[in-house]
């Protein structure tokens, strides 16, 4: 049964755009599915979505996924992984074309590493709540967010992290260290 399940889920994932998050509580618990594994690879680069597991709603629409890992690298071998602690959730959407990351919502304990090509950290925060746009290659942080950028250090009520360029814009109650960069 389980095996079905997970077939009907992947095929939905193939051929329509989905939201897959939180059930809602009036809903009851579907089947269960433990490991939660999906990914994707095209030329622009490739994802993946691991999950310890994955409550998939009756109707098959709706799904959490509880301890997320996310894992997104590009073409130039940037890697940001973003992960959850043990209890928290992750909702995604999938543009059915691409099949590229759309949008995602995790929540509870949210860390999120950007490493460059050779393996250095260039980014690394720590919030409560990190949206994710996929079109316009930003990441929304709140919920006590702070970022570390090299040596430097900063807090504020919302930071947008954009991947792109690295660089971030941080609103209300700001605080920050900024070391000057070294020359050689």
């Amino acid at each position: 049964m389980k095996r079905l399940v997970l077939a009907v889920f992947f095929f939905v994932f193939l051929f329509g755009p989905q939201k897959v998050g939180l059930n809602a509580p009036s809903q009851p618990e579907g089947e269960k599915i433990e490991e939660f594994s999906l990914s994707h690879r095209d030329q622009s680069g490739e994802w993946k979505i691991l999950g310890k597991t994955a409550l998939l709603s009756p109707d098959q629409k709706n799904t959490s996924i509880i301890n997320p890992k996310i894992t997104i690298s590009d073409k130039k071998k940037k890697v940001l992984t973003l992960q959850t602690a043990e209890d928290g959730r992750a909702e995604f959407n999938i543009d059915e074309k691409t099949k590229r990351i759309n949008s995602l919502i995790a929540t509870k304990g949210v860390i999120i590493i950007q490493k460059d090509n050779q393996g250095e950290i260039i980014f690394k925060s720590v919030s409560e709540k990190a949206v994710y746009n996929g079109k316009e290659k930003v990441i929304i942080l709140s919920g006590n967010p702070v970022v570390e950028q090299g040596k430097n250090r900063f807090q504020g009520e919302i930071i947008h992290f954009f991947i792109e360029e690295n660089k971030i814009v941080i609103e209300g109650k700001v605080k920050g260290t900024v070391f000057p960069e070294e020359k050689d």
